[in-house]
């Protein structure tokens, strides 16, 4: 069963098996691309910021506009930094060819009503170049507040991140029996386990080479030795972005 990455904080009960697992917390200012999408207030998605008035985020993040609100500039959930820069969303444009039954182009920009700024809290991401993509084996950053526990539920307060490597989609397809498409790329160890992000952590970057290559999507359980996440390869998605940012 594929398993969106998806948190919705407003429901009771949360999966098991929602986390980024084996990462670290990060310091105030170590992801300035990264925002959270809220729904009615509550957790629900993570994404980047792409300029002012632009956002990126997960197809299946997507929910009415007007229940959203995009935070950059955000570290704890619980407290007011003093970076914070909040927008209501103005529309959601989730790729017109996303596939909620193959989850290909599992992408999707957030226009807001309020221009965000660049401070020293917040910048906006760098995208690759079209179809030009980090190498197998190259080691990525996933980041986002899902939950840190295996058994259990514990959303921490603050964004963690991993380092994971990039495995080819030769690879991950044997993994998921042909399920991995073009605009898909994959992380993990491959064999051992131990690291990946999962619920909660939907829709967040994945940082390669200094540029957000990746969006997370989906994959079965969380940190499995056979199965690493899929998430969607950005590069493959420019035109799309550059016709809205």
């Amino acid at each position: 069963m594929k398993v969106f990455i998806l948190a919705l904080l407003v429901a009771a009960a949360v999966a098991d098996d929602d986390k980024i697992i084996g990462g670290q917390t990060t310091s105030p200012g170590d992801l300035p691309y990264i925002i959270n999408l809220k729904r009615f207030g509550s957790l629900m998605c993570g994404g980047s910021i792409l300029s002012a008035n632009w956002a990126m985020s997960a197809a299946h993040c997507n929910a009415a506009a007007n229940s959203l609100t995009v935070t950059a500039g955000d570290y704890s959930l619980s407290a007011n930094d003093g970076t914070e820069q909040a927008s209501k969303v103005v529309k959601t444009v989730p790729h017109p060819q996303y596939n909620t039954n193959t989850l290909e182009n599992d992408i999707m920009l957030l226009q807001l009503t309020t221009s965000i700024k660049e401070t020293a809290s917040v910048t906006f991401a760098i995208l690759p170049a079209a179809f030009v993509d980090p190498a197998v084996n190259s080691v990525c950053t996933v980041s986002g507040w899902g939950n840190t526990q295996i058994v259990g539920s514990n959303y921490p307060d603050k964004p963690y991140s991993v380092d994971v490597p990039v495995i080819s989609n030769a690879d991950c397809n044997v993994a998921y029996g042909g399920d991995i498409y073009d605009g898909m790329m994959c992380l993990g160890l491959l064999g051992t386990g131990g690291k990946d992000s999962c619920q909660g952590d939907s829709g967040g970057p994945v940082l390669c080479n200094g540029a957000v290559h990746g969006v997370v999507s989906w994959g079965i359980g969380c940190a499995y030795p056979d199965y690493p996440g899929v998430y969607t390869r950005v590069s493959h998605y420019i035109s799309f972005i550059n016709s809205y940012v």
